[in-house]
């Protein structure tokens, strides 16, 4: 699996993790619902928001996983690229937090970012 992130800032910067360890994406319901006097409603449909979650990456390399961390402080949005998965791919912005955090082995590191995702 190859999996790439690039900022969307015009840097040469990148992060390519081992794995996409996990993927959890839900997409929020916009629509609308009316009581209408007398009984029964009325439903005012809106498209949903694009998919927001969290991505949890997987790097066997501490240097690489802080440089993921580092990649997402910045003020842009990042496209995600996956030859094995390519329906995770999107572009998306950090909405909320960023975490790393050493595998319990004490060998590897895994990274999490919850997103937003963004039109490009």
């Amino acid at each position: 699996m190859t999996s790439l992130i690039i900022p969307n800032d015009g840097t040469s910067a990148n992060v390519s993790p081992t794995l996409v360890l996990g993927y959890e994406a839900s997409l929020e319901s916009k629509n609308v619902v009316h009581d209408i006097i007398g009984g029964g409603i009325g439903v005012t449909l809106i498209r949903p928001r694009p998919r927001s979650g969290t991505l949890a990456l997987f790097f066997t390399e501490e240097s690489a996983a802080f440089a993921a961390v580092e990649l997402h402080k910045r003020e842009t949005s990042f496209t995600l690229s996956d030859t094995d998965r390519p329906v995770v791919g999107m572009r998306y912005i950090v909405d909320g937090s960023v975490g790393i955090r050493l595998t319990d082995d004490r060998k590897r590191w895994e990274v999490s970012i919850d997103f937003q995702e963004v039109e490009a």
